[in-house]
């Protein structure tokens, strides 16, 4: 925990886009190691994507039915730092395995707002919780809804007792009224609440700043502000540790370095456009 909130180090998922989720095990480990070492709460590997309807990507795509090989990456390593990944549920899926038989601690279903059908994904929350998954839900696309969508999402989730609900801005359009109406309304509903910043205007920092003051729950970073399909970059977890007057010192430039080296290292399998 940083400043009071709960982080994600969403690296290896959204850097994936890059490497078509190739990662040596050697910078997965050190990924881990350093939100291990200071004060991130979880780091996110990728998705449940169905490997038969999307081939060809590195183990972190498919995190049920490669579990074994994910398994043997992070055993040697794993402590308290929670592992996560996403179940983009308007995608093909694979199965679930129970969480006593998996790597990954969180589930963070993914759903497009304007595409969300809360039937439909309270099936989804069931199913993960009923595994014994701690259960987040992620509205991407988010920052169109209007603030009455916010509120049916929120209370959806606090009737769920779902561990968080967050909000993406995937297209950089959210305001600061925004932000700090979207945590209100999740706060009021009795739901945790955490923002995915994206930077593609260069907002990410400036929207941080108020949710931090509206005491957002959780927040989620990249190194160097690496990552996304359409490379349009995350909140830096240079700012987060700045900001809150951590300095990992040479750990942070060793894995600046490394993160260059693996997208070089496997840019032919880019998955960014």
């Amino acid at each position: 925990m940083i400043g009071g909130m709960n982080i994600f180090d969403c690296t290896l998922r959204e850097v994936g886009y890059q490497t078509g989720w190739y990662f040596d095990v050697e910078f997965a480990r050190n990924v881990y190691n350093f939100a291990q070492t200071n004060g991130i709460d979880y780091i996110e590997l990728g998705f449940f994507h169905n490997e038969q309807a999307d081939p060809g990507r590195g183990d972190f795509r498919y995190c049920s039915t490669r579990n074994s090989e994910i398994m043997d990456v992070f055993r040697p390593v794993k402590n308290h730092t929670k592992i996560s990944a996403m179940r983009d549920i308007q995608r093909p899926l694979s199965d679930l395995l129970p969480r006593e038989e998996s790597i990954i601690d969180t589930i963070r279903i993914l759903t497009r707002s304007n595409e969300t059908k809360l039937d439909v994904l309270e099936g989804y929350v069931d199913e993960a919780m009923a595994l014994g998954y701690e259960v987040f839900v992620n509205f991407t696309s988010s920052g169109y809804n209007t603030m009455d969508m916010n509120k049916e999402f929120a209370e959806f989730a606090a009737r769920k007792k779902v561990h968080a609900v967050e909000f993406a801005d995937t297209e950089s359009v959210m305001t600061e009224e925004y932000v700090r109406n979207t945590i209100r309304i999740c706060h009021e509903a009795g739901v945790k609440c955490g923002c995915h910043l994206h930077d593609k205007r260069g907002t990410a920092d400036y929207l941080a700043e108020i949710a931090i003051e509206e005491k957002a729950d959780y927040m989620d970073v990249t190194h160097i502000g690496l990552g996304g399909k359409w490379r349009d970059g995350n909140l830096t977890m240079e700012y987060l540790l700045r900001r809150f007057n951590k300095n990992p010192g040479y750990e942070a430039t060793i894995i600046k370095n490394e993160l260059i080296e693996q997208i070089i290292k496997y840019h032919e399998f880019t998955a960014a456009v």
